[in-house]
């Protein structure tokens, strides 16, 4: 009993040595340097981007222009036709009426003044115009002071040139028709409105006529008034123009020159 005894204590007491010894060994055998960690490998640069083919600008859109919109010029003498050709001279009887307050000679000028104007392809609101300025009272027996006779005021030394069929001054119809044609004489040869109306006016050298230089200003004045009242009559009647921008009378201006006194004859 006792050996068993002692034989467990010595087994135990050899276990406690190999233990201990086996402590021993680990703690005295060498340790394994411990690795340094390896650093990380860098991540491989990007790659570089695709260069982008160069596409030319797109030139920009332009919105198409619209054309101008293009407004015939019509002459105002073809529309002062066109309202004679359908009223006859009411329009323009109806103007001189009002200026004159004299409708019954306003009557039968407007009648010659639409007759020789389309004769001789004159504008009917200039000749008008020149029977206003010369004469608004619209008096026939009107002489001026430099013996001028009439409606248009004509010069004695101008009857019976023209063809008129009459040489009486005093007359309405010859007046006019000698009037008319004095003035479309001048225009022919000079080839100028102005030029020929103060010709017709007598403006030589200022002497006949004070500030006549200003006369075709006047006259071409009142022919546009009166123009625009021949193309308001004629709306109200109804009449339909041709349609446009009505091409405004401007005539070249001609240097002022003396007039010869042949040029009256």
């Amino acid at each position: 009993m006792s050996h068993g005894i002692g034989s467990r204590r010595s087994a135990r007491s050899w276990i406690c040595v190999l233990v201990a010894g086996s402590a021993a060994c680990a703690s005295a055998a060498p340790k394994a340097p411990a690795l340094a960690p390896s650093p990380a490998a860098a991540p491989p640069p990007p790659p570089a981007p695709a260069a982008k083919p160069v596409v030319p600008p797109r030139p920009a859109k332009r919105t198409p222009r619209r054309a101008p919109r293009v407004v015939p010029r019509v002459d105002s003498t073809t529309l002062e036709f066109a309202v004679t050709a359908r009223l006859a001279h009411r329009p323009l009887a109806r103007a001189l009426a009002k200026r004159s307050r004299n409708p019954v000679v306003a009557e039968r000028a407007a009648w010659a003044v639409t007759r020789e104007a389309a004769r001789l392809r004159m504008s009917p609101s200039l000749l008008a115009a020149v029977l206003l300025v010369e004469n608004r009272p619209l008096d026939s027996a009107a002489v001026s002071s430099q013996g001028a006779i009439g409606l248009m005021q004509v010069m004695p030394v101008h009857a019976g040139s023209y063809g008129c069929g009459s040489d009486d001054l005093r007359s309405v119809d010859a007046n006019i028709c000698h009037g008319a044609r004095l003035l479309h004489t001048y225009m022919v040869r000079t080839r100028s409105v102005q030029v020929a109306l103060r010709r017709y006016n007598g403006c030589i050298r200022g002497a006949n006529t004070p500030r006549c230089h200003r006369y075709p200003s006047r006259v071409l004045a009142t022919a546009a008034r009166l123009r625009r009242e021949m193309f308001a009559a004629a709306a109200e009647a109804g009449v339909v123009l041709p349609a446009g921008r009505v091409a405004p009378e401007k005539p070249k201006r001609a240097p002022r020159q003396p007039i010869k006194v042949a040029d009256r004859a």
